[in-house]
C-alpha cells in the first residue's frame, strides 16, 4: 500500500530530482492517480486497468508521466456514486463529480473528477484526477495482475494488485489510437488540439514495441479493438484496411517531414514539441519521433499482411549497407539511411515486402 510519506513535498521533490527534474506538479498528479487506482481496488471494484498510466506499473523505469486513470467496467449495475463517496471519505481526495461531455460516438463512457488539495502549490486551490470509465466487455486477449508499485511511490504492508493487459495487448490498443482519421485520437476535438495526445500514443508504441515478444498477441489485440472502435464511431464506410493505411500514412508524414503521406505535418510537429513536458526519461524530438513512427508503420504493415517474419533492427548499420528503396514513390526515404538507420530499416522492409 502507498505510505503516507509519499504525499509530502520532500518526496515529490526527491522523485523530480531522480527523474531528470520532471515537473513536480505532474509528478504529484501521477502519484494521486495511482492512489485513486489503489482505492478502486481496495473497494473491490471489478475492472481492467488500461491506458497510459498503466505503463507506470508495466515499466520498471517509467519513461513518461501520465495522470489519468482509464478503466474498463463490464458491470453496469454497480452503485458508483456510493463507491466514489466512500473513496472520497477514506482517502486524501476532497470530493468527486461527474464530468459531462458531448457524446461523439456510440461508446458508452463516463468521466469523473476526483479533487485534492495540491501539496506542491499551483495556481489553483484544487487539482483533480480524471477517471475515465469505458462500459464494455474486455477485448484484450490476455490479462495479468500487476502490483501497484512505482518509483513514484513509497510502499508498506501488503501489495495491492490490479488487473491489466499484458504489454502486447496494450501495444495493439495503442496502435489503434495512433490512427487520427479512423480509430484513433483525432487532430482536433470540440475545437481543441489533440496532437499532443496523438504523439503520446506514438511514444508509448515505440517503448512497448521494444519489449513485446508475442507479436501474434499484438495482432489479435489490434484486430479486436480496431473492429470495435470502427463500430463505435459509426465508420460504416471504413474497414480495418483503412486503419492500417491511416497509421502508415500518418507515420510516413512524420518520417518524410511532411513531404510524403496524408497526415497533417504541422499539427503533428506541434504535438511533438508539446509532449516534451510529459517525457522525463529522455529528450524527445523529431528524430526520435521519426524512429517511433517507423516502428508504428512497420507494425501496422506486418499485422495487415497476416503472416511473415517479424524483423527487428539489430542496431548494426552494416545490416542496411546493401538496402536501397528503389520505388520512386518512396525513394525520398533513402535519406533516412544516414540520418536514422533504424527508421530506414523498417521502411525498407515495409516497401520491399
Amino acid at each position: 500500500m502507498i505510505k503516507k510519506d509519499t504525499y509530502t513535498i520532500e518526496w515529490i521533490k526527491n522523485v523530480s530530482r531522480n527523474h531528470r527534474n520532471a515537473d513536480p506538479i505532474l509528478i504529484e498528479k501521477a502519484i494521486r492517480a495511482l492512489a485513486l487506482l489503489q482505492a478502486l481496488v481496495i473497494n473491490k471494484l471489478d475492472f481492467v486497468f488500461k491506458g497510459g498510466t498503466s505503463l507506470l506499473l508495466l515499466f520498471e523505469h517509467p519513461k513518461r508521466l501520465s495522470i489519468d486513470i482509464d478503466i474498463i467496467l463490464n458491470n453496469h449495475a454497480i452503485d458508483l456514486e456510493a463507491l466514489f463517496t466512500q473513496i472520497a471519505s477514506d482517502t486524501n481526495f476532497i470530493r468527486w463529480e461527474e464530468q459531462a461531455r458531448k457524446k461523439s460516438s456510440t461508446i458508452e463512457k463516463a468521466h469523473y473528477k476526483f479533487f485534492y488539495t495540491p501539496i506542491h502549490k499551483t495556481n489553483k486551490e484544487e487539482e483533480y484526477i480524471l477517471l475515465d470509465i469505458l462500459f464494455e466487455a474486455n477485448h484484450y486477449p490476455s490479462l495479468t495482475k500487476y502490483p501497484i508499485k512505482s518509483s513514484f511511490l513509497q510502499l508498506e504492508g501488503e501489495e495491492i494488485m490490479v488487473v491489466a493487459p499484458i504489454c502486447e495487448g496494450l501495444l495493439g490498443d495503442k496502435l489503434t489510437a495512433f490512427a487520427p482519421n479512423t480509430t484513433g485520437i483525432p487532430y482536433e476535438k470540440n475545437g481543441d488540439s489533440m496532437t499532443m495526445e496523438i504523439i503520446k500514443q506514438l511514444y508509448d508504441i515505440s517503448n512497448l514495441f521494444d519489449i513485446s515478444s508475442n507479436m501474434e498477441e499484438v495482432r489479435n489485440s489490434f484486430s479486436n479493438i480496431a473492429q470495435v472502435e470502427l463500430q463505435y464511431r459509426n465508420h460504416t464506410d471504413k474497414s480495418i484496411e483503412d486503419v492500417y493505411k491511416d497509421i502508415i500514412d500518418t507515420s510516413l508524414t512524420i518520417c518524410s517531414r511532411g513531404v510524403l503521406g496524408a497526415g497533417n505535418y504541422s499539427q503533428l510537429q506541434d504535438g511533438i514539441q508539446r509532449v516534451s513536458r510529459f517525457i522525463f526519461a529522455e529528450t524527445f524530438h523529431l528524430d526520435k519521433a521519426i524512429t517511433a513512427a517507423a516502428k508504428a508503420a512497420y507494425l501496422a504493415n506486418w499485422i495487415s499482411k497476416g503472416d511473415g517474419q517479424f524483423n527487428r533492427y539489430s542496431n548494426n548499420v552494416s545490416e542496411i549497407k546493401e538496402f536501397n528503396i528503389e520505388d520512386p514513390a518512396f525513394n525520398k526515404l533513402n535519406k533516412l539511411k544516414k540520418s536514422n538507420p533504424e527508421a530506414f530499416y523498417y521502411w525498407y522492409h515495409i516497401i520491399t515486402q
